[in-house]
């Protein structure tokens, strides 16, 4: 302990005697290990944090699968869920659940809240208490049965203020007067997002199966694993395949961990930041151990005589892994305040794209990460320089009066090395980043179909027990579009659902009218749904490619008409006019089918991606389809983020009690669409240059060290003719020399590391000739300033007072 205490006091006084090289060294420690550790708090809280369930290895979801008719994933049909749950003998319970948006009024301003209708035995699945009260009981999971509710915490504190006497209090759900049963856990988030959990309530009907709305979990009995429980299951859908082909046939079930699904999406992207951050962390490294390693070269004859005087090796070696241990933790505690600072803005960075957002912080594991991270850092960048400088040539260390020459000598193969890593590593990072920047630029630059601009949509959902009968719902939406279209500064006012880019999806399969009838349900092509009143064309600016849109008198009771898209048109009748002809979207084989005809050809839009297809596409009338939940859409003259309230303020004057949701831009959906990939660019573009100035000054440190040690040589070059041109030129070749090799080296690591870029990258070849040629040229750039300024300073030297150096 006392060797220790001294070799801590002999590093501090050591390090405070170089304050510039110790601020530096912990700067870039800092900025290494607080990215690192920002980084690894995401990675933590959303990849390896375990679900707040028991056993969170045993909730499964089971989701559907159709490859024939190329819905690798999708949702269960009522029916199908009833069966799996009858059937099987692996699971000890099956809960169903489906999201359903919830108007509370009665209690303050009216509010919209994401809500989750669910089965009675879904928190008992999950295996997860409540806070306060009790849970949904299977008991009140029947038709007609009770009005009751589960509230989120988060839902609680906003709007109840924590009030403890909530539970067993009635809230106006819906227009209902529904009953407080409990109130979950802050951690409890499933699905993600809600705030509000009510009884699912299923009617099980047969003509059901064809309705895939709701996603299934499952609690596997002890002792059973995924394994056996897939293999359960593909036996179940076989034999309700076998029973119902007509709406089964081709249909399975993917059984999928809760936690392995819910990050499926962003592990590849947070592992690639978790390398790139690692990347920079040893760019950082190898720039601390040659700072080092020139402070150990001066300190040739300290350590020489500290050897002569009776000091080991391994007692050197201590005595150096100290100080950089030192230097690494000091570095860590700055990085702590750094990742405590930035981890907000990065979850805000990523929005809504990054699940379990509330999970991630720096807390105590992140930390006990931070502090090993660290010390191993501070073994990695003191262990070369300590093994160098422990062993020295006494003889040559004490003849040359400590100035440096031995160890120089011995030094700077080492440092080169160190330089030709960091250039290797830093050409990895700025291929990866700038093939992510090149991605998402060719991205924005998509065309959705539809004018953004200008246009702002709010979320509207009308209750049933207010709006039941859909005359009552239609006559709600003509009386609104005017009283919208009137306001200040609005030019066009519409109404839609779902809107692009907004989350929503409709899918339904249909059958066209002369072809022959789908020998079962998934051989029918499906399209995509819009539910829209005959302003939404002209509001969104989508263009009518043929015929017409819809009209005021496309109502109920009115002959059934559809309007598609080019996509739809020409895959259903090809070389043919769409116009006159009938789809159905019910089962074509029944004499009361209803057949609609096709008015309107318009032009595709995406609706889900940018990266995807526009697909097919189908828009029924509004005013002959209503649905309960739409979107209202106003195009203004000027910003529509000021429009808000006065739209709320419409909306209450039709109906008090009705709340809007969700008041959002166009261009903010379609911002929000590339979230991920704007984020993943952003951070690797910081992580890039971050990397290409360790990189910078790694090579400048070197080369003006280099420069300072053969001063005398350049001034008898000098003196003997050698023209400064010459000198400085060479010099700079020598510098440029090693950083060809490691641009050569990171060139290959980049091009194997890009190949698994693919599924990240739109419009970009992962072997991007622009990106492997204008990395390179950057980096040399950068690499040649770095050798030329020291190079030049050194030549600029009087022979004279060069020679008479040392």
């Amino acid at each position: 302990m006392k060797d220790f205490t001294t070799d801590l006091r002999f590093a501090w006084r050591s390090l405070w005697k170089n304050p510039a090289l110790t601020a530096i060294a912990v700067a870039a420690l800092a900025l290494g290990i607080g990215a690192n550790t920002a980084i690894f708090s995401v990675v933590y809280g959303v990849l390896l944090r375990p679900l707040p369930f028991p056993e969170p290895d045993r909730v499964i979801r089971l989701i559907d699968t159709n490859p024939s008719a190329n819905l690798p994933r999708f949702s269960t049909a009522p029916p199908d869920f009833a069966d799996w749950r009858a059937e099987n003998q692996v699971f000890s319970q099956l809960a169903a659940v489906t999201r359903d948006n919830l108007n509370l009024t009665g209690d303050g301003e009216p509010e919209r809240l994401q809500g989750a209708r669910v089965s009675g035995d879904f928190f008992a699945v999950l295996g997860t208490k409540p806070l306060l009260g009790r849970p949904l009981l299977p008991a009140e999971d029947i038709p007609g049965g009770p009005k009751v509710a589960v509230l989120s915490y988060k839902l609680w504190q906003r709007r109840f203020g924590g009030d403890k006497g909530i539970v067993n209090r009635r809230l106006i759900l819906n227009g209902e007067s529904t009953l407080v049963a409990g109130v979950m856990p802050a951690a409890f988030d499933v699905p993600g997002r809600t705030e509000i959990w009510v009884p699912l309530q299923l009617v099980i009907d047969e003509s059901q199966r064809g309705g895939h709305y709701l996603s299934v979990f499952g609690r596997l009995k002890p002792g059973v694993s995924i394994e056996q429980a897939q293999t359960e299951m593909n036996g179940v859908t076989q034999r309700i395949a076998r029973t119902h082909p007509q709406s089964n046939e081709g249909w399975g079930v993917n059984l999928i961990k809760a936690q392995d699904l819910m990050v499926e999406d962003v592990r590849p992207r947070l592992l690639l930041l978790l390398g790139a951050v690692g990347l920079v962390l040893l760019i950082a490294c190898a720039n601390v151990a040659n700072l080092l390693l020139s402070r150990l070269a001066a300190r040739e004859r300290e350590v020489a005589l500290r050897s002569a005087l009776g000091a080991g090796r391994g007692r050197l070696v201590r005595q150096f892994l100290t100080e950089s241990t030192m230097l690494s933790l000091v570095g860590g505690l700055l990085g702590i305040v750094l990742a405590w600072r930035g981890t907000p803005l990065l979850v805000a960075l990523y929005g809504t794209k990054i699940p379990r957002a509330g999970e991630i912080g720096v807390d105590a594991t992140v930390l006990a990460f931070t502090l090993g991270l660290s010390l191993v850092t501070g073994l990695l960048f003191g262990l070369l320089p300590a093994l160098h400088s422990s062993n020295p040539d006494l003889q040559s260390s004490l003849r040359d009066g400590g100035k440096g020459h031995a160890g120089d000598r011995r030094g700077r193969r080492t440092r080169s090395v160190l330089v030709f890593g960091e250039v290797a590593l830093a050409i990895v990072v700025l291929v990866v980043a700038s093939l992510l920047v090149r991605s998402l630029r060719q991205l924005q630059d998509v065309s959705p179909g539809f004018r953004s601009d200008h246009a702002l949509s709010v979320q509207l959902q009308l209750p049933e027990t207010s709006y039941k009968e859909e005359p009552k719902q239609v006559a709600f939406y003509r009386s609104l579009v005017p009283k919208l279209a009137a306001l200040p500064g609005v030019t066009n006012a519409a109404i839609g659902y779902p809107l692009p880019f907004s989350g929503g999806r409709y899918l339904l399969a249909f059958s066209a009218e002369g072809q022959p009838p789908p020998k079962t349900l998934s051989d029918s092509p499906a399209a995509n749904m819009g539910f829209v009143s005959p302003e939404y064309f002209a509001t969104l600016g989508i263009p009518i490619r043929e015929g017409r849109v819809f009209s005021d008198g496309d109502a109920i009771g009115g002959e059934g008409v559809v309007v598609v898209n080019r996509a739809l048109a020409a895959k259903i009748w090809p070389g043919r006019r769409a116009l006159g002809q009938r789809v159905t979207f019910g089962d074509p084989t029944q004499p009361d089918v209803q057949w609609l005809r096709v008015v309107g050809v318009v032009a595709d839009i995406r609706h889900a991606d940018l990266k995807d297809d526009p697909g097919l596409q189908a828009y029924l009338p509004l005013y002959q389809s209503p649905n309960a939940e739409v979107s209202l859409i106003v195009r203004t003259s000027s910003e529509p983020g000021g429009l808000t309230a006065a739209v709320a303020r419409v909306v209450h004057e039709a109906d008090p009690g009705l709340p809007i949701a969700n008041p959002k831009s166009l261009d903010q959906l379609l911002a929000d669409s590339v979230a991920e990939p704007r984020a993943n660019a952003i951070l690797l573009s910081m992580l890039a240059l971050l990397a290409l100035v360790l990189a910078a000054v790694g090579i400048y440190g070197v080369l003006s060290y280099s420069v300072s040690q053969r001063t005398r040589e350049i001034g008898l070059r000098m003196a003997l003719g050698a023209g400064s041109g010459q000198v400085r030129g060479q010099m700079v070749r020598e510098g440029l020399a090693t950083v060809l090799a490691g641009i050569v080296a990171g060139l290959v690591g980049a091009f194997f590391l890009a190949r698994t870029l693919q599924s990240l990258l739109y419009g970009v070849k992962v072997n991007d000739p622009l990106t492997f040629l204008g990395v390179p040229i950057l980096l040399l750039a950068v690499a040649f300033l770095a050798t030329w300024l020291p190079a030049r300073r050194a030549t600029r030297v009087e022979p004279v007072v060069a020679l008479r150096y040392e």
